[in-house]
């Protein structure tokens, strides 16, 4: 198991964090008492929340639901507003807990309306904070931690303590998953210094195995041992045996990483206990896989053969997928080892079909999306495209009747007139269609970029997937999307700005920098002299960016880079520089095969088209000069030349 995988963060339940866990469950039973002799009113509304609080921190997800509902049915039959907005925003709380997302955010936003009504400063603070969570979770890290900074500053404006702790975490956590641990770790201790704070020891816990997990990410193995003994003291103060098990199963992974797998064993067997006595069946699987793997490592195959057994019933019990994945694999490598050799294979047959079975479904729902918006992009350019040739229809005949009736109408002697204005308006009709299909051609041509990148990056997020880097897929995806999103709103447009166009360049060269394993650095600039609205054709620059990756910097040896510039030169036309230090053209063509060198880039054929057609239109033309670089840095450098034009 990863320490990484249990950074801990916080949702806001609107409950004391002065009690233990026993205690939760004392309360719940109290107030059970109280509900039974309870008319239907607004108490009763809030000795539902409070109860539902408590089953979210004792992680009673199902009893918590059904008391959630209740308190929002009765809520609405007696028009309890704050009541109803506690009980929106813990329904958001559990099911967010429950990794639940489809409806998390409709009932935080419904939430924040009521508390924004009600003037509630806090509760606004509290739902602000755990959308930022949701955020997080879902890789749009630049969205959470706006969410957690707005949180922050009304906090700290309404002096409350514990939630300024929050959201100093929820920041410091941002960092973490960046990999920005000392930033991160400054942030974490900052909400350990704060006035009070100590009063809340379950938030300080999590607090401090969260600085444990930072300095084991900075390799500094002792300061994360004496936090995660730290965290454990604490814990067992509380009661908390989730935390207590969850920083037991930490320190294994120090001894593991030091090779002291007799700590390691001891550690792992002591959390193992614990998560049997709290039933928790996913944790229970993944402490046995580690265990198989230790026992693998001090040749002990026949321990490492049970521990994978236990793995993969529970796993099958639980239809965790990922777990039946690693158990197949632990067991066929275990069997090779003990030279069971018809077993090694079967049970590797076993561990390629569940690792199919993973990756066709973590792609599947990316997949669908990104189908049906390109999809829904290709219906609109049909219904715009029959809108404009039934548009041209009801043109002509309009005209036909009017030259009926005119004919009609007009004596012999303006026949000539009437003949020179037709004509006049038939060449102004064949202009008008001219530059329609002008518009049209060049729309289809920008829109096949779309399935190109599409489908082009998918194969990456596969791989990510087929390796089991789930972390690094999760945060593909997330990159990805956002590039994806920029690609749709710009692909129905004729020009885009230049800073549009920068910030969908340094997503693309992020997102080929992951896939890469940063392989080289980049940088994107737009000169001081170039007005924002500035504008080119969209997705015109990329396809030169993807050949400066693929064919200069990554067949490089070591790390290359990549520039992107934006200019205006001395004849107010906009100069966007592509250069890398890559092995330059003449040497990327020599290692081409012979099969190679008849293929060519659908992108960069695509964009060639589009230039032609851009070009045949307007007496300023687009240019392209590449040139390979000279001196110390090999390379190539592309010069991209568009006449000035603005959105």
């Amino acid at each position: 198991m990863s320490a990484k995988k249990y950074l801990l963060v916080f949702a806001i339940l609107n409950l004391s964090y002065l009690v233990s866990f026993a205690q939760f469950q004392r309360e719940i039973d109290s107030l059970q008492k109280l509900i039974s002799k309870s008319a239907n009113d607004s108490n009763k509304v809030d000795q539902l929340n409070t109860i539902g609080g408590f089953r979210i921190k004792s992680r009673d997800y199902n009893n918590g639901l059904d008391d959630l509902l209740e308190a929002q049915s009765l809520s609405k039959n007696i028009n309890y507003k704050k009541g109803l907005g506690n009980a929106y925003h813990l329904t958001g709380v559990l099911l967010m807990n429950k990794h639940s997302y489809s409806d998390v955010m409709d009932y935080y936003n419904k939430a924040l309306q009521i508390k924004m009504e009600l003037g509630d400063k806090k509760g606004i603070a509290d739902v602000t904070s755990n959308m930022g969570i949701v955020y997080c979770d879902l890789g749009e890290y630049s969205k959470s931690i706006e969410k957690y900074f707005e949180a922050l500053k009304i906090r700290e404006e309404i002096k409350d303590i514990h939630g300024t702790g929050i959201s100093l975490i929820s920041i410091a956590n941002i960092y973490f998953l960046q990999g920005n641990y000392k930033t991160a770790l400054d942030y974490y201790q900052k909400a350990l210094k704060l006035n009070g704070i100590e009063a809340y020891k379950f938030f300080i816990s999590e607090v401090t195995t969260n600085i444990g997990m930072a300095y084991l990410q900075l390799k500094d193995n002792e300061k994360a041992l004496s936090y995660f003994n730290r965290a454990i003291k604490i814990s067992e103060e509380i009661g908390d045996k989730q935390g207590i098990a969850i920083n037991v199963s930490n320190l294994a992974e120090i001894y593991i990483v030091n090779r002291d797998y007799p700590k390691a064993l001891e550690n792992l067997n002591k959390a193992l206990v614990l998560f049997e006595e709290m039933s928790d069946k996913r944790y229970i699987a993944e402490i046995n896989s580690s265990l198989g793997n230790i026992y693998d490592s001090i040749n002990q195959p026949g321990k490492a053969f049970d521990c994978y057994n236990k793995q993969l019933a529970l796993a099958k019990e639980i239809n965790s997928k990922l777990n039946i994945k690693n158990a197949y694999q632990g067991l066929s490598r275990i069997s090779e080892k003990t030279k069971n050799y018809a077993a090694a294979y079967d049970y590797y047959k076993l561990f390629k079909a569940m690792e199919d079975s993973i990756q066709s479904e973590s792609v599947k729902k990316s997949v669908a999306e990104l189908e049906t918006k390109y999809n829904t992009q290709k219906k609109e350019a049909e219904l715009n495209q029959l809108k404009a040739d039934q548009k041209i229809k009801d043109t002509q005949n309009q005209k036909r009747n009017q030259l009926i009736l005119g004919s009609i109408a007009i004596l012999i002697a303006l026949a000539v007139v009437f003949i020179l204005l037709y004509n006049r308006r038939q060449l102004q009709k064949k202009n008008a269609l001219e530059r329609k299909n002008f518009e049209l051609e060049r729309n289809a041509l920008a829109n096949q970029m779309n399935p190109h990148f599409i489908f082009n990056s998918l194969g990456s997020i596969s791989g990510f997937v087929a390796e089991n880097e789930k972390e690094k897929a999760i945060e593909y995806l997330g990159v990805f999307s956002k590039l994806i999103r920029y690609n749709l709103e710009q692909s129905r447009e004729q020009l885009v700005s230049v800073d549009q166009e920068a910030r969908m360049l340094k997503v693309y060269l992020h997102l080929q920098q992951l896939r890469f394993d940063n392989k080289f650095n980049y940088t994107v600039e737009v000169g001081d002299n170039v007005d924002g609205t500035v504008a080119l054709p969209p997705m015109f620059v990329q396809p030169f960016v993807e050949n400066a990756i693929l064919h200069g910097v990554i067949p490089k040896e070591g790390k290359g880079n990549v520039f992107v510039s934006f200019d205006l030169n001395e004849k107010e036309e906009l100069v966007c520089r592509i250069a890398d230090d890559g092995i330059g053209i003449a040497e990327s063509k020599k290692r081409k095969s012979i099969f190679d060198k008849k293929k060519k880039s659908l992108a960069m054929t695509i964009t060639e088209e589009r230039k032609e057609i851009i070009n045949s239109k307007n007496d300023e033309k687009i240019r392209i000069n590449v040139h390979e670089n000279n001196g110390e840095s090999s390379g190539t450098t592309v010069e991209l030349v568009f006449p000035l034009e603005y959105v």
